[in-house]
């Protein structure tokens, strides 16, 4: 019989993972990117035992120049870099940034101290499916380039549930 891994694990493993998904970018910049997800993760984290809860996050990806190889110097430039990361959640009713995420952003913000800006935009799962059949090349194009940083499944595969209900 197989033990569940500690807390402490489970948090350097997807430390790890996170960080090894944009290897091609400089150590701080992987950091930056890696305590927003951390970040972003546990303020969704829903430990409210009647409603209004918060859904099930499913999905947190990196969009944009940072998520393509080759495509963002790679060394230091002093220069503030700007992330586009998208989250996709179970319900529409949990999508929009001011309700559910508007102090997640807060957070991340004040976190990274102005080394880093972060523009998090919230999509339903089957948002990119009704993109897909609108024939929207923009936000496809991006969904398509994108580096997932997070999955539901992450969590599955050691027996946790710490990104949603």
């Amino acid at each position: 019989m197989s033990e569940r891994p500690s807390i402490v694990y489970l948090c350097w493993e997807h430390r790890r993972r996170v960080m090894a998904r944009v290897g091609h970018l400089i150590p701080r910049k992987q950091q930056e990117i890696e305590r927003a997800v951390r970040l972003l993760r546990i303020h969704f984290v829903d430990r409210r035992r009647r409603a209004p809860r918060r859904g099930t996050l499913d999905e947190i990806m990196l969009v944009g120049p940072y998520a393509r190889p080759g495509e963002v110097p790679d060394r230091e430039t002093g220069e503030i870099n700007e992330y586009e990361i998208w989250a996709f959640v179970d319900h529409p009713a949990y999508k929009g940034m001011n309700r559910s995420w508007g102090l997640a952003r807060r957070v991340v913000a004040a976190t990274l101290r102005g080394r880093a800006t972060i523009t998090l935009s919230v999509f339903t799962i089957d948002e990119i499916h009704r993109l897909r059949a609108v024939d929207n090349r923009f936000l496809t194009d991006k969904y398509d380039g994108g580096v997932v940083l997070y999955h539901r499944s992450d969590d599955e595969a050691y027996g946790t549930d710490h990104g949603g209900r």
